[in-house]
């Protein structure tokens, strides 16, 4: 069961108009004490914004209780909200307060309320009017003093349209409706938020921070993010765990879309494009890059091997592989990455070339 918690403010990041207009929206009508239906695609942080109106309201200092409704066993959904005096059912613990209960004087969120059945639908529905309601076995009426706050990710007209939920719930729900935008709609915010994400998971895993570069950063802010602030903030945890000793190029973002990660240009483009130490630069990471990539295929991912393959010691190659973010399947690997990192150092001294000014 979903525990009770009370919460910190949330810190929500951004400066963009679009999201200093939601939070003015939400600082309006986070003291009235009616429900709220937070909308928006996936991963934007609705959990957040439910969180930051609990907190900037008159029930701040009593329960927040989220609950996610499409991981409630479709049988058990009443009786998670509700609870159950003992014997009530077979397997019945000797009583339970449910969710409901635990939220009392807060605030109940109820994050994919479209995976609820139509039959929990009606009982949320009557309860929302009422304030009322019955634990399982019991003929006692309870009364309920919490606020509603509901979260979506579907199309919720269409899905009235399709029959799947309940017209009068939805607008039972959507009594202020707030609409969460996509990342996307708010590029803006994408220097700041990779400067947060930074800090935190360098100070969480102990690690240096990362720095993009003006290119990585520019692919970033063009960078359609399918995925939202969830993928963004994966991004930099990824980013962060590769270890990179240099700024973060545009071909180490994981990205999702169809853009192929740049290719080596021809000289002629090359020459005229900056410094000759620029120039210089972006050639020899963009050709160690492609060489490990193709290596590694060749080796079917043996990093053995593919040093060998290469003329360089396997740690040199092992680390040029930590410099570049280029790895192999782990759970296949294991044993060969600790035969590089276990090989002594001694042998670590190669001919100048690949991976090595000379």
């Amino acid at each position: 069961m979903t525990q009770a918690a009370t919460i910190a403010a949330p810190h929500l990041v951004g400066a963009s108009p679009a999201h200093v207009q939601l939070l003015q929206t939400l600082d309006r009508v986070s003291l009235i004490d009616v429900e709220v239906l937070i909308t928006g695609p996936t991963g934007v942080g609705k959990e957040l914004y439910a969180g930051y109106i609990h907190q900037h309201s008159l029930r701040a200092n009593a329960p927040f209780v989220p609950v996610n409704c499409a991981a409630l066993p479709p049988d058990l959904i009443e009786n998670e909200l509700f609870g159950h005096i003992g014997g009530a059912f077979t397997g019945a613990r000797p009583q339970s307060t449910g969710l409901v209960a635990e939220a009392e004087g807060g605030t109940l969120f109820l994050d994919e309320v479209d995976s609820l059945p139509i039959g929990c639908q009606a009982k949320l529905l009557r309860f929302l009017n009422e304030k009322e309601y019955r634990r399982l076995g019991e003929t006692r009426l309870r009364h309920a003093n919490l606020r509603i706050v509901a979260a979506t990710n579907s199309d919720l007209p269409a899905a009235i349209q399709a029959k799947t939920f309940r017209q009068d719930l939805f607008f039972r729900l959507r009594v202020v409706p707030i609409e969460v935008p996509a990342l996307a709609q708010r590029r803006d915010d994408i220097p700041l938020l990779l400067a947060e994400f930074s800090e935190r998971y360098s100070d969480a895993y102990r690690l240096p921070r990362v720095v993009f570069g003006d290119r990585a950063l520019a692919r970033a802010m063009s960078y359609p993010w399918p995925g939202n602030i969830r993928e963004l903030e994966n991004c930099v945890k990824y980013l962060t765990c590769l270890q990179l000793t240099r700024p973060v190029d545009p071909y180490d973002l994981p990205l999702l879309d169809d853009e192929p990660r740049p290719k080596i240009p021809p000289l002629d483009v090359l020459v005229e494009s900056g410094s000759l130490k620029d120039v210089k630069r972006d050639l020899v990471v963009q050709f160690e890059r492609a060489y490990l990539e193709n290596a590694l295929r060749r080796s079917g991912g043996n990093i053995a091997a593919a040093a060998r393959a290469s003329g360089k010691p396997r740690r040199v190659f092992f680390e040029l592989m930590r410099k570049h973010g280029v790895g192999t399947a782990p759970s296949e690997k294991l044993n060969d990455l600790r035969a590089v990192q276990a090989s002594p150092t001694a042998a670590d001294a190669g001919p100048p070339g690949f991976g090595q000014s000379s």
